[in-house]
């Protein structure tokens, strides 16, 4: 009977991880997916500063924007 109880426990343990390891890989996956959306994305838009002629413009203000922070909005932006 103990060693039955130490097998269910062991298979318990083993499908946990296995659940774990799904919820992981799914994350990664999504984490994937949102990274080359990302780049897409980073692609277009150097394209259509380099369509626009906008390239002075965006190095200035590149080099000369600062993060703001406002108490209403979770996360700062960049401003002149």
């Amino acid at each position: 009977m103990a060693k039955n109880n130490k097998v269910i426990k062991e298979q318990s343990l083993y499908q946990n991880l296995q659940k774990r390891y799904e919820e992981m890989n799914d994350y990664l996956l999504d984490l994937i997916d949102a990274q080359k959306r990302a780049e897409e994305d980073l692609k277009y838009l150097n394209d259509f500063i380099r369509y626009k002629k906008l390239d002075e413009e965006f190095r200035y203000f590149r080099e000369h924007a600062h993060e703001e922070y406002e108490p209403d909005l979770p996360f700062p932006h960049f401003s002149l």
